[in-house]
Order: C-alpha cells, then structure tokens, then sequence
C-alpha cells in the first residue's frame, strides 16, 4: 500500500462531537468499506487500486481530520498514474474538498 495523498483539516469543535458528525451517516461496515467509530477511521476502496481513509484525532483546536489516497494495486501499481492523467490537479481538489468538509461539519446543528 503506497501513499499518494493526504491532507488535513481542524474542525473547531470538541471531539466528539465532530466524531457524532463525522459517523452520523457512516452507515456499517462491509466489503469494500471499513467504518470503525472507536478508532476513528472511516475507508473505502475498490477492486483495484485506491484506498481512501479517513481518520479523526484530537487537536489543540478541536478535532483533526486526515484524509489519505493509497494505492494498494497489487499488480501494474503505475498503471493509476496514468488512467488518472498523473494526478494533476488532485492534491488542489482534496484541499478544497477537505476545506470544504470541515465548513460543512462546523456549520451542522
């Protein structure tokens, strides 16, 4: 398992409750999905090369949520590189993505 990505985020909240949040709608684990509300962990992958995984842990702040992009290809681990145009511009997305999520979870009620 290779890590591509990972960007960060602090949500201004107490922990908890942006764990309540972050797990609100996490649904169960399953074959493609690992949903672990103790350790904080949230991923999903597919068949063939991406893990995406979210954790939670404390923060001076609040609460800090890392996202990280793995590729778990088993065989042709550059073969995504290509398919995915050398990930160009997808640090950016995540970053906006992430900036994003955080805002989103701050402003629930």
């Amino acid at each position: 398992m290779r890590l591509l990505f990972e960007v960060t985020g602090v949500v201004r909240l107490p922990l908890e409750v942006v764990r309540e949040r972050m797990f609100a709608d996490a649904g169960e684990s399953g074959s493609h999905r690992l949903v672990d509300r103790e350790r904080g962990v949230i991923a999903h992958w597919g068949d063939w090369w991406y893990r995406g995984e979210d954790s939670l842990h404390p923060h001076p702040e609040g609460a800090l949520i890392r996202h990280r992009v793995h590729n778990i290809a088993r065989q042709g681990n550059w073969a995504p590189y290509l398919a995915n145009k050398l990930f160009l511009g997808h640090r950016a997305r995540l970053e906006e993505d992430m900036r994003a999520r955080v805002r989103a979870l701050e402003a629930r009620s």
